[in-house]
């Protein structure tokens, strides 16, 4: 995990990147340079030249689809910024690349791993061990795909989120991310690593270096009334927004504007040591009591794994009476699992602690996100 520090603002009263508090940085990623010359040099192709696409069939007219970038760009360009030139190749894009391979024995490979009969090998070979273009194209030394039509197939480079750990209110020429740095082994595929596109980018980033990015607003506010009671959940980088909120809290209480109402944040990692994020500025939350109650599961250390969710239930009596009785909000930021057994953990509660019935239960929990006291903020 790292704690990234980007400029929003010169620090003399001009602000280019405007946020508020917990929302999210779209950062977008590239391919790299490097990737993206070494796959217009296996093309054949200047990455410095200009093309421009049109349709193959204009009679189509508004029935066409929209070209898959704008144009006129350079080969370099589209190869780095636009193209996903690592995502697991899709079957119509094999079925291409078969249309174009010169050796027989690489074309009829690349059709049977997209036909029915390679439907296992296909989910092994290219989705489990994420084979995308640029390595099909080097592993088959006799492929010769027109940029157009591999333009036309291979997805596009998606933005990645990531919820902003700081607040303006406290520093607004400053913005803070915490990213876990995606650098593991594919689940079904153990010998091969998966690299994040996005996270290693940053990890990597030297500083004053540019980063492309825009903010979309978060459904995750601080309640304006200041006595109403707050829950966070946020195990690992999870914590992101809460970060923001509590820095939020402090810039309010020394301005005389300080939250009355309880504050509960439960934060989990596999180990306290070496896995604790910001253990020193929760800690002086607490000890500034800008945070009521930190509870604070790792997972790892103990003889059984415990997790936020179970932390959620120990404290039923505790979270009943904030969430059911008070009017509390609850808001939630991490894993989807966690999320889904957090939600669990908090229609159980309503059922030992509220006295509701199941079906109730449920009622109340949808009730809760109706009503906007029940965010979630959650990712696979």
């Amino acid at each position: 995990v790292r704690h990234i520090s980007l400029s929003a603002g010169d620090g003399r009263g001009v602000t280019w990147l405007r946020y508020e508090c917990a929302d999210d940085l779209a950062v977008l990623c590239d391919n790299g340079a490097a990737l993206a010359a070494a796959t217009a040099a296996r093309l054949g192709l200047d990455p410095l030249s200009t093309f421009r696409l049109r349709l193959a069939h204009p009679s189509a007219g508004s029935d066409a689809p929209p070209p898959p970038l704008p144009t006129p760009c350079t080969v370099g360009q589209a190869l780095r910024w636009v193209a996903d030139l690592r995502a697991a190749a899709s079957k119509p894009l094999l079925r291409f690349l078969a249309a174009h391979a010169a050796d027989p024995a690489e074309a009829a490979r690349l059709r049977h791993l997209s036909s029915r009969a390679g439907k296992e090998e296909y989910a092994a070979h290219v989705v489990a061990a994420g084979r995308g273009a640029a390595e099909l194209l080097q592993e088959m030394p006799s492929l010769s795909p027109p940029l157009g039509g591999l333009l036309e197939l291979l997805p596009r480079l998606a933005p990645r989120y990531y919820t902003i750990s700081s607040s303006p209110s406290l520093d607004r020429t400053t913005l803070h991310l915490t990213v876990k740095v995606l650098r593991e082994p594919f689940r079904d595929a153990p010998h091969r690593t998966k690299l994040g596109v996005c996270s290693t980018q940053l990890e990597a980033a030297a500083a004053g270096r540019s980063v492309v990015a825009f903010v979309r607003r978060s459904s995750f506010r601080l309640p304006r009334d200041g006595a109403t009671p707050v829950v966070m959940v946020g195990p690992g980088t999870g914590i992101a927004p809460f970060r923001a909120f509590l820095q939020e809290m402090r810039v309010a209480a020394a301005e005389g504007r300080g939250r009355t109402g309880p504050t509960r944040l439960y934060f989990g990692c596999r180990h306290a040591r070496g896995d604790y994020l910001y253990e020193d500025e929760l800690a002086a939350a607490v000890e500034g009591k800008l945070l009521g109650t930190l509870r604070c599961a790792f997972s790892r250390d103990g003889a059984r794994k415990v997790y936020v969710q179970d932390l959620l239930r120990e404290d039923g009596r505790e979270v009943w009476s904030l969430l059911g009785c008070r009017g509390g909000h609850l808001y939630i930021c991490g894993g989807t699992a966690m999320g889904r057994e957090v939600v669990l953990a908090l229609q159980r509660t309503a059922v030992e602690h509220g006295k509701l019935s199941e079906a109730e239960a449920a009622a109340f929990v949808s009730r809760m996100e109706g009503e906007g006291r029940l965010v979630k903020e959650l990712w696979s």
